[in-house]
């Protein structure tokens, strides 16, 4: 069983991922279970917070999907709980560089000093999810969050049935040059601008596919040139 709940104030999408279920968001396809049973993530241009047993881990943008193993030290199968902020945030509220954790999965303390942002709730239910808000919650209040990496994010992605945008014109919207938007993106997303509009456009096109939509009418609606684009895309991002 997959759930997923829209936090607003913290520009996140709280989710939980029992054992077995089908997701339907890419990193939302973790699960845990005894013995491991690996999940293929894949990329959706954005960065979460997961609690994996009593481990608080970060999981950095992916650049080309990946095969995630975990297993539950507690015995038994359990849920994983996360939150997935959206694209260029997470770095902000952690103070990092999106590049340093792109592909990667730390643990939160090797990345912040996890004891002070948070006490650990009482066991009980529901705790890694009251974990991870107290942890969300301390970080936004930190932090000062820049609105241009966001809409930016916003530029880079899905404009119906047009081609993917021009990176020096949008780059011009933010009066950057093209370097200086390529190292915002890497700061802020982990990779560069056209990899992020690839990632988005994929996604959303892949949403309308799971949605009942043709190829042919979702790489239309997405501005990929025909269905083949769509699926060499496709084949990229999943290192096929």
């Amino acid at each position: 069983m997959y759930t997923e709940m829209r936090i607003p104030r913290l520009r996140a999408s709280l989710w939980t991922s029992a054992p077995d279920a089908r997701p339907t968001s890419a990193l939302a396809e973790v699960a845990v279970s005894v013995p491991s049973k690996p999940s293929l993530i894949v990329p959706d241009g954005c960065m979460d917070l997961i609690v994996i047993d009593s481990l608080v881990v970060v999981a950095g943008a992916d650049s080309t999907a990946r095969t995630f193993h975990s297993a539950s030290t507690s015995g038994a199968a359990q849920p994983v709980v996360g939150l997935r902020f959206d694209p260029g945030v997470l770095p902000q509220l952690l103070a990092t560089s999106a590049a340093e954790l792109a592909d990667r999965v730390p643990p939160l303390d090797a990345v912040v000093t996890a004891g002070s942002l948070a006490t650990v709730p009482e066991p009980g239910p529901g705790v890694g999810q009251r974990r991870l808000l107290d942890i969300a919650e301390t970080l936004t209040a930190r932090a000062d969050i820049d609105s241009t990496p966001l809409e930016l994010a916003g530029l880079l992605g899905v404009r119906e049935e047009s081609p993917a945008p021009d990176i020096a014109e949008v780059a011009a919207q933010f009066a950057y040059s093209p370097r200086q938007l390529r190292r915002l993106s890497s700061a802020r997303f982990g990779y560069g601008p056209k990899h992020l509009s690839k990632v988005l456009r994929w996604q959303a096109a892949r949403a309308l596919i799971d949605a009942g939509s043709t190829r042919t009418a979702a790489a239309t609606a997405t501005g990929y040139a025909d269905a083949a684009h769509l699926w060499r895309d496709e084949k990229s991002l999943l290192g096929r």
